[in-house]
Formats: C-alpha cells, structure tokens, sequence
C-alpha cells in the first residue's frame, strides 16, 4: 500500500506532476509527500525489524508504487559501526560510523538509485542519461542493468576506474566528456530534451531523495529508534543531507523519535571544491559557482551544487558548520581509519574525520556529544588516489621477521 500523497516543491509544497522531470526555479526541486496521518495510524515501526535487510523494509516511507517489485541488489541497511579507539585519538567519547562502502556498488549511490530507477520503470521510463564523476553513474548502469532499462552515462575524464568499469561492463552507453565538467549539467539536459531520454541529474526527479533518505531512517532504527547528537556527512550536490533530514522530520511527525531539535548537521567538502563551504561562511543562502577545480578523482566536485539552498538552510537551523578539507588530510584520515578502526572508506568519505577533527579544534562540537558520521563509498573504489605505499620485498625462503 502506497502512503505518498504527492509530489511537491522543496521551497513552498507546491503541487507537481510525478513522470518528467519536474520544472523547478533554480535552488528548488521536487520532493515526496506522504499521508503520514494514516501511516502513523496504520504502521508502527516495530513492523520493520521484520522486514528485510535491505532499505526496502522501508516501503511504505518510499515512493514505489509496487515495492514488490522492487529494482533491488541488495542495498541498504548497513552497519552503524562504533570506533572507540578513533574516538578516543580525536577526543570524542561517542562516535559511530554508517559504512555505506558494503552497498552493492561500494557507495551510497546504490541508495538513490534502487528508489529511483523502480518508480522510473513504473512510470515507463526506457532510457535515463546522467552525469556523475564517478560513482553515481557507476551505480546507475547496475541498477539500469537489474531493471532493463538503457542508460547513458556522461563522466569525466578522471572518473575513477572502479566506477568507469561498472558503467562500461554493466553495458551503459559511456561517454567520456573532453572538456571542463561545469558543462556536464548542460550537456544532458540538453540529450534528455532532444533524444526524450529521462534527465536523471541531482534532484531533477524526486525519488533519489527517497532512496537515499533510508540513512537517516535506519540510524534512528539502530540507534534504538533515537537521534544522534549530530550527523557529519561529505556533500557534493546536497542529496544526501536533505535526504536525511527529511527522514528525520517524518520519524518525528510519526512520533517514533523524540520531538525536539534535530541532530547537528555539519558538512565536508574538498577544499579545491568548496562552493558550500566558502556561501556558509560568508553568510550567503545559496553558494556561488566554484571555478577553480582542484580535487581527486571521484565524488564532491559539484561546482554549484542543486541542492544548496537547502544544505544551507539546514546547516543554520541545526547550528551546524561547513568544512573545508584539503586533500592530503583526507588521504591521512583514510589510512587513520584502516589502522584504528579496521574500515576502508574512499577519500570523500575520509573527510568527515579530518573535519571532525577540526570542529573539535574550533569547539563547534561537544567532545561528549553522540555523533555519526557518514563513510559513504568503498576505498575501492579509489586505489589508484590512496596512500598505499612501504610493502617489503623478500626472496623465496626469506625472512618474514624484520
């Protein structure tokens, strides 16, 4: 039984058709609504524990019309893993990590796009063109794959190879784009008008949100149906953190979370791709274009980030912060993380550590405040960008001891 009560803008909820991709004024998009007066009356959220071990046991807070017949690999339901010994070398008593790296395609993306692509397929949708830098479109080509639709990915010319491999083996018509990637958006805007393709850009369709808004709603569930003190979660587009923060708001309008401040949001981004960063400082509420891309390889670079209006907003109504990692510190913190903690996130997912680390530093953040934090892709998927060096040589027979 489907509970969705329409599809609304973000700014105002003005009413939107599902289908097209929705026009939006630019800093706006569309989202999911839900009855959530008679979800509350006629679901409790016990009902969940019986669900699956996927994000689907979420159904009816997803958009699907027909989840039995979900486009699903797997995804979801991670573990929220704790790391005392990492907490304790950065000063910070609780800390938890949400490992998105076990999804099936290494990162979070599969999230949005198991959502995205089931409600795609049952509105008709045959082809689906994208621009990611890597690991989106990666995850699309799978899921675009499970669910027999053709997909055109546009990706950069560094995407990583990990990502680019997922694209080309899973049979998506790849595109390398020889040029600067802030033309990417565009460019398939542009294909999607002129081929009748479906334009899967961040946030032009609302069920990406959807997909990716079941982080937040399983650490409220693993955490005992509670939030955490605050959340620190590397953004490129935005996606992500509004996704959670509306899970968040719904646990509270369903009454199984405690009513009260939301968690404390604080953002990560690449210092050589910082547009939300560099707004939030100045005190401005959307970001400006960022032009000067200096970056790994891989997620968070969106130069004007769709969903900034929104991150903004949230990072000010939590008392939040927006941060600035360079990337050296972020290679540091993955090699932090493997040797403490035994987990193996991708650089993007490495600076909410190296952030954490600084907003300890400025005193944005209680040492004694419950946080988690968000390792949202697999380290590999960017061997080629880590750290990894100092193996020793020795011959048949040699000594193993030094």
């Amino acid at each position: 039984m489907s509970y969705v009560d329409g599809i609304v803008r973000w700014s105002d909820g003005g009413e939107l058709a599902d289908g097209a991709p929705a026009g939006c004024a630019a800093g706006d998009f569309p989202v999911v609504r839900y009855d959530l007066s008679r979800l509350a009356r006629e679901i409790d959220r016990d009902v969940f524990a019986r669900g699956p071990a996927s994000l689907w046991r979420y159904a009816p807070l997803l958009s699907a019309q027909h989840p039995e017949n979900a486009v699903t690999l797997g995804e979801g339901w991670t573990p929220l893993v704790p790391m005392p010994r990492l907490g304790e070398s950065i000063g910070c008593g609780r800390l938890w990590a949400k490992d998105e790296g076990r999804n099936p395609s290494g990162t979070f993306k599969d999230r949005g796009a198991s959502v995205a692509v089931t409600r795609l397929r049952e509105l008709g949708v045959k082809t689906v063109v994208h621009n990611s830098s890597g690991n989106a479109g990666g995850s699309w080509a799978l899921y675009a794959a499970r669910a027999g639709l053709r997909c055109v990915n546009l990706l950069p010319a560094d995407a990583p190879p990990a990502s680019l491999a997922q694209s080309l083996l899973a049979g998506a018509d790849t595109v390398i784009l020889d040029g600067p990637w802030q033309s990417s958006g565009a460019m398939v805007a542009s294909a999607a008008a002129d081929e009748g393709w479906f334009n899967m850009g961040t946030l032009k369709e609302p069920h990406r949100v959807e997909g990716k808004k079941t982080m937040g709603l399983e650490i409220a569930e693993q955490l005992g149906w509670r939030l955490p003190d605050a959340i620190v979660y590397p953004t490129g587009g935005g996606v992500g953190a509004i996704a959670m923060y509306k899970a968040f708001r719904e646990l509270q309008a369903l009454g199984w979370v405690e009513k009260g401040p939301l968690p404390r949001l604080l953002v990560t981004q690449y210092a050589g791709c910082a547009p939300i960063v560099r707004a939030f400082d100045e005190g401005a509420d959307h970001a400006e274009v960022w032009t000067e891309l200096d970056v790994l390889p891989g997620g968070l670079k969106s130069t004007r980030p769709p969903g900034d209006r929104a991150v903004l907003e949230l990072l000010r109504e939590t008392g939040g912060a927006a941060i600035a990692v360079p990337t050296a510190e972020a290679l540091r913190a993955v090699a932090e993380i493997a040797r403490r903690e035994g987990l193996f996130p991708c650089p993007e997912a490495a600076t909410t550590i190296a952030g954490l680390t600084q907003a300890f530093a400025r005193g944005t953040l209680d040492r004694e405040a419950e946080i988690v934090v968000l390792l949202t892709g697999s380290g590999l998927k960017s061997v080629p960008q880590l750290p990894a060096t100092g193996a020793r040589t020795v011959p048949e027979g040699g000594r193993l001891s030094r």
